[in-house]
């Protein structure tokens, strides 16, 4: 459960560190006070996309952090510990969030940078949030589908059948693109003949248009070279009046006269020494360069016409004369995939029908194990519907199965959330249901009844009650507070008949301070929450007979 949130420079709330109880805890306010801040924050907590426009006028970030009670959490527990962030010293689990005004954020558990996908994953296992306007998403077949997965607790199933759709469709896109290949093989396969025959007899070795290319430039230039090659060997050793290597041993034998007379002359004659042996050791290769290179008309007629043959074939490839050995290697990969096609079809024709039997067996599984959850559901949710003013209403879950032959990653169901709210009438789908007032409460319904079949142990209510009100909002209240035995429970909530019910009240206030707005959120006493249900009950003038209704409203469920 979520025992603790700590907030600091987020919008209005400069810093704010909040316990929260086992139960039910409802949140109350003015409008505008900024009631959905607290789950604004809980969201972005748990990878929620941020901007910088949460971070206070004038501060550099926001921090915020969650605390959740884990002793009693055994898959959360499992994941902490499988990703090396289970702290065996506490029972408690830390999330952090840190957004900068740049935009950038950081994000921690248990004080361990983390990415947002594994928050988001442990966040499943510690928090689910119901919001005001996920009675419009009900509306959608697939929000309906996957809300009844949910409530089934059959995961493994959904991710098995997930899984083989998605490799049936991977392995069908090749096939298809290998049946059109077969289709265009002869023509393709004699024009590559054609292209890998003229590019065999070319001959050509890896990197030989590199080696080529050099050859070709040094031969070209071949005069220049020793001329410019013989001055350089005469600057170093073979002129006699005066050269390098003569002047440096001169220089060494006057130096080797003054050696005792100070340390440092032993690391100039060193320097010496060693600058005369790499001067041997150029001369060296600057003479075995003089034997190699020579004057080869014959020889530099022959590359510059190779080198021309390479650049016409390489023109029409349309790549350069160095990538022709990588298009040969292609090319030739290429040949030998028509050649092998006929067994890879069968290849692939063989898994696919395997794929598809696997398919529709675990598909024909998650439908069996959706039947019997719909069942249940039906059964649990419809006394539910009945306490929230609708007597005579009837749910039910249809499937419609009509082609059963295609490979869907959702399996072979099509969900469709049925209604009926007065005797007499048929069964249409919720999308048909005229009244807001009812959808919300048929949602409201399908959230409480789910929920409590859920391993979730913090459950946020954003508003859900928006639509009721009278006896409804009181009955919704009791189920609140209900659901708060076996579950932690947060609801935001405009209903005095529902505040009542709560086992903690936090009020949410907005205060003009040093010309810029702050929000103060406070748990109340007793008395405190008496005057605020009088509030909420009265307006702007609370009298005392709404102080009295308001003190009798909670001796009711106390």
């Amino acid at each position: 459960m979520l025992t603790q949130i700590y907030i600091h420079n987020l919008i209005t709330i400069q810093e704010l560190n909040l316990e929260f109880k086992k139960g039910t805890t409802v949140i109350t306010g003015e409008t505008g006070a900024g009631k959905s801040i607290l789950i604004d924050a809980i969201l972005l907590a748990l990878g929620a996309r941020a901007t910088n426009d949460w971070v206070c006028p004038g501060q550099e970030k926001v921090e915020i952090s969650l605390t959740f009670d884990v002793s009693k959490l055994p898959e959360a527990q499992h994941w902490l510990k499988s990703h090396d962030l289970l702290d065996p010293s506490t029972q408690d689990c830390i999330l952090r969030r840190t957004l900068y005004q740049d935009g950038r954020s950081r994000s921690y558990i248990n004080g361990m940078p983390s990415t947002l996908q594994p928050l988001r994953e442990l966040s499943e296992m510690l928090i689910q949030i119901h919001g005001q306007h996920e009675h419009q998403s009900l509306l959608k077949t697939d929000k309906q589908r996957a809300l009844l997965d949910r409530y089934a607790g059959h995961s493994y199933l959904v991710d098995s059948v997930q899984t083989l759709a998605e490799e049936w469709h991977t392995l069908h896109q090749e096939m298809q693109v290998l049946q059109d290949l077969i289709q265009d093989r002869a023509s393709r396969g004699d024009f590559l003949k054609f292209q890998l025959q003229e590019l065999e007899e070319l001959n050509l070795g890896p990197e030989e248009f590199e080696a080529l290319d050099l050859e070709h430039r040094q031969l070209a230039h071949a005069d220049e070279l020793l001329q410019h090659i013989n001055l350089t060997l005469g600057a170093l050793t073979d002129t006699e009046e005066q050269n390098a290597l003569q002047m440096l041993n001169h220089a060494l034998h006057t130096l080797e006269k003054v050696r005792q007379i100070d340390p440092k002359i032993a690391t100039w004659i060193e320097t010496i020494q060693n600058t005369i042996i790499q001067l041997s050791d150029l001369e060296d290769e600057l003479r075995h360069y003089l034997d190699s290179c020579s004057l080869d008309p014959e020889r530099l007629s022959w590359i510059e016409q190779r080198i021309s043959t390479l650049f016409d074939i390489a023109r029409k490839h349309k790549v350069g004369p160095n990538e022709l050995v990588e298009l040969q290697q292609k090319l030739t990969t290429e040949y030998n995939q028509l050649e092998l096609s006929d067994t890879r079809f069968a290849e692939l024709t063989k898994k696919l029908n395997q794929l598809a039997e696997q398919y529709h067996t675990a598909a024909d599984k998650l439908s069996n194990s959706r039947k019997q959850a719909a069942k249940k559901l039906i059964t649990e949710l419809t006394p539910v519907i009945h306490e929230l003013a609708l007597p005579h209403a009837e749910f039910a879950i249809q499937f419609d199965n009509t082609d059963t032959s295609a490979i869907n990653a959702y399996g072979k169901d099509k969900i469709i959330f049925q209604i009926k709210t007065n005797d007499g009438q048929p069964l249409q789908p919720l999308a048909k249901i005229a009244s807001g007032g009812e959808l919300s409460r048929i949602a409201l319904a399908i959230h409480m009844t789910t929920a409590l079949e859920h391993s979730t142990p913090t459950l946020i209510f954003d508003e859900v009650d928006v639509g009721i009100g009278g006896s409804t909002a009181e009955i919704t209240g009791q189920l609140l507070r209900r659901l708060g035995k076996t579950h932690q429970v947060l609801c935001i909530t405009h209903q005095p008949q529902v505040a009542a019910q709560g086992h903690q009240h936090i009020r949410v206030a907005k205060a003009q301070r040093d010309n810029a707005h702050h929000t103060h959120i406070a748990i109340l006493s007793l008395e405190e929450k008496i005057k605020e249900l009088a509030r909420m009950l009265g307006g702007v003038q609370i009298t005392t007979k709404v102080l009295a209704h308001a003190k009798e409203m909670i001796e009711k469920v106390i």
